[in-house]
């Protein structure tokens, strides 16, 4: 029973489809002239169309990369390195992604901001306002959050920042399989969003790049990716991408409403149980996630006991797991150490089932029976 969607996604049997040619017979290079070459970047083309259109933005404003990290340091760094003489002051929220966070903290005289937020998760608008400075050059805030699932106001933090004319990133990897990602309507200049959370491939992400924001490149190399980032592409990555997101297009609003549905189920049943709770249960929340606490365990042994009865789940960020440290995102709603340490995350796919979530259930409370 996979309750780790957050984490990553199943990929999808039709874009394993699309993606088969890629990767044994049409394996021509794109950046080459003669014609097996120039079939395959025609197919990339397609690709890049098919996601432009799902975030309604121009063609070439979608630049190819490894992945959501990859996409956020690019939108950060690229970014400094080609602002940082006209200020280098940064703000960011606390419960950013550490593919952000560390990336900020990794900048050699950038001057940071953390935003504040309230027990759900969601920032402070005020604050935001009242830390723009005429120093500032970026502004990056989460849209949707992997651990708890708050959704931000993009809209209205977009006002804010774009009234002041600093550049606004989104780190929308989390957000693409069930929100809105119109980069007009949501008036964002750079946006990360990838391929695994959306049933797609691991290994491909996108960077939304604006037309003429300013931005340097992290990758030297050739000309690929409108100079923007350079090396061979990733083909059945690419083609895997376009893929599922021509499926997701077709399929979100169902997807949304089972995964809601799931959710709820879930955590209706798991609230009857004596010493449970959940976490941040914010009104905008993505439907698929459902972070809980047990007081009566860790969330290692949790986890331990979980997956030897067959059920995958997290201790927040996939990026962090392995270590089990004290999220801080969780933290930062105000949590304790101790209760920090005895979350766990839960999140639906659209492959799950009903059944599964009874079962589930079941499964926890003769786990805790054992730690009364």
């Amino acid at each position: 029973m996979y309750f780790d969607n957050s984490a990553t996604t199943k990929i999808d049997e039709r874009v394993v489809d699309a993606m088969i040619p890629f990767l044994k017979d049409r394996y021509g290079n794109p950046s080459s002239i003669y014609k097996s070459g120039q079939d395959i970047r025609r197919e990339i083309d397609n690709a890049r169309e098919i996601i432009a259109n799902y975030i309604n933005s121009e063609i070439q404003e979608i630049v190819f990369t490894s992945g959501g990290s990859e996409s956020n340091n690019l939108a950060i760094k690229g970014t400094y390195e080609a602002l940082k003489d006209k200020g280098q002051h940064i703000i960011i929220s606390s419960i950013e992604h550490d593919s952000v966070l560390k990336t900020v903290q990794s900048l050699k005289g950038a001057e940071i901001t953390y935003i504040k937020n309230d027990k759900f998760g969601n920032i402070s608008l005020d604050d935001l306002e009242k830390s723009i400075t005429d120093k500032t050059i970026l502004v990056s805030i989460i849209y949707a959050n992997s651990e708890i699932g708050t959704i931000q106001n993009i809209k209205e933090i977009s006002k804010i920042v774009k009234e002041k004319g600093i550049i606004f990133h989104t780190d929308a990897m989390q957000a693409m399989k069930y929100l809105n990602m119109d980069v007009s309507e949501l008036n964002v200049d750079l946006m990360t969003f990838g391929a695994h959370k959306i049933n797609g491939p691991k290994g491909v992400g996108a960077l939304y790049i604006k037309r003429e924001t300013p931005i340097k490149p992290l990758i030297s190399g050739g000309s690929q990716e409108y100079r923007i980032r350079g090396g061979t592409e990733n083909v059945p990555g690419i083609i895997g991408f376009g893929k599922a997101t021509e499926i997701l297009k077709e399929e979100r609003d169902k997807r949304y409403k089972k995964v809601k549905h799931l959710r709820d189920s879930f955590e209706k049943e798991i609230l009857k149980i004596d010493n449970v709770n959940i976490n941040s249960k914010a009104d905008n929340r993505m439907p698929h996630l459902s972070n809980i606490l047990f007081k009566n365990i860790t969330s290692e042994s949790m986890l331990i006991q979980l997956d030897n009865n067959n059920i995958a789940a997290s201790a927040g960020s996939a990026c962090s797991s392995l270590s089990i440290e004290p999220s801080h995102v969780l933290k930062a709603l105000g949590m304790s150490d101790t209760d920090v340490k005895h979350s766990v995350r839960f999140s639906f796919g659209h492959e799950n089932e009903e059944e599964e979530i009874l079962k589930s259930i079941n499964i926890i409370k003769d786990i805790l029976k054992k730690y009364e």
